[in-house]
C-alpha cells in the first residue's frame, strides 16, 4: 500500500492511500488541497475513510463524494449516509489489504483506527500523535488508557500515521513531565523545528511517548490533566 500525506487545515493531515487499483482519502477534513494532489496525480478515490465524527476529519466529505461518486467507510457515530459502517473486531477491504478495524474510544466514543497488517500500517487519526494522545473530548481516562493499550498490542514495527502535526508542542511537554528520560530529550531535539513528522514508528512511541509509557489509569490521568493546563 501507497500513503500519500496530504496537508490541511492549519494543521490536519488527510491521506491519500492506494492498494492495487484502489484509492481512498483517509480523513478529509477539507476538500480543496486534496482534490489538488488527487488531480496532480490523475487519480480518482474510490472511498472516502474517516475514524470519527469531528469536522476536521470530516468535512470534506461532501465536496468529494459530489466530485468522484466516492463511497464512505466510517464509524457509526459520524453523521451521513455510509456505505461501510467501520466496526470494532471487522475487517474493510481495500485493494489488496484488509485493514483491521479496532475501537479507540475517549477522543470521542466511537473513534476508530485502522491497521493494516500486511504491510503495518496504523491510521491512528486522532487518538495518537507523535508523542501525544488525543483530548478526552467525549471518553473518560480510562476509556483513552485502554485505547493505550490497543495501539502497544501493534508490532513495533508499526507506522502510525496522525491526524494532527503537534510534534513541537508534544515534545517539550514530554521533556517537561519526563525530565529525566534521555529517550524523550534525544527525540525532542529531533523533531522540534521538523516539517512533517509522519509517520512516527510504535517502536519510538513506546519510547518517547507519555501516554504509552504511562503504567496505570492514574500515571495517564496525571499526564493527561498536565498536558491540558501546559
Amino acid at each position: 500500500m501507497d500513503v500519500f500525506i496530504v496537508p490541511i487545515l492549519e494543521d490536519n493531515y488527510a491521506y491519500v492511500i492506494q492498494s492495487g487499483d484502489m484509492v481512498g482519502v483517509v480523513d478529509p477534513g477539507e476538500a480543496g488541497p486534496v482534490v489538488a494532489y488527487l488531480e496532480q496525480h490523475n487519480l480518482k478515490p474510490d472511498w472516502i475513510i474517516n475514524t470519527h465524527h469531528h469536522w476536521d476529519h470530516v468535512d470534506g466529505n461532501a465536496d468529494l463524494i459530489e466530485k468522484y461518486g466516492c463511497k464512505v467507510a466510517a464509524p457509526n457515530e459520524c453523521k451521513g449516509d455510509k456505505d461501510v459502517i467501520l466496526q470494532d473486531g471487522e475487517d474493510f477491504k481495500f485493494g489488496d489489504i484488509a485493514f483491521q478495524i479496532f475501537l479507540t474510544a475517549g477522543h470521542t466514543m466511537g473513534h476508530i483506527v485502522l491497521f493494516d497488517p500486511t504491510y503495518r500500517i496504523l491510521f491512528s487519526g486522532d487518538t495518537l500523535f507523535v508523542m501525544g494522545c488525543g483530548r478526552l473530548f467525549e471518553g473518560t481516562h480510562a476509556d483513552m488508557f485502554k485505547s493505550m493499550q490497543v495501539i502497544k498490542s501493534f508490532p513495533p514495527e508499526t507506522a502510525i500515521y496522525c491526524g494532527h502535526e503537534y510534534t513541537a508542542g508534544n515534545a517539550k511537554f514530554a521533556t517537561h513531565i519526563m525530565p529525566d528520560s534521555a529517550d524523550i530529550k534525544s527525540r525532542a531535539m529531533e523533531v522540534i523545528g521538523q516539517g512533517c513528522t509522519m509517520p512516527t514508528m510504535l517502536a519510538t512511541e513506546l519510547a518517547t511517548n507519555p501516554y504509552l509509557i504511562a503504567k496505570s489509569i492514574e500515571d495517564f490521568k496525571k499526564y493527561r490533566t498536565a498536558k491540558d493546563n501546559f
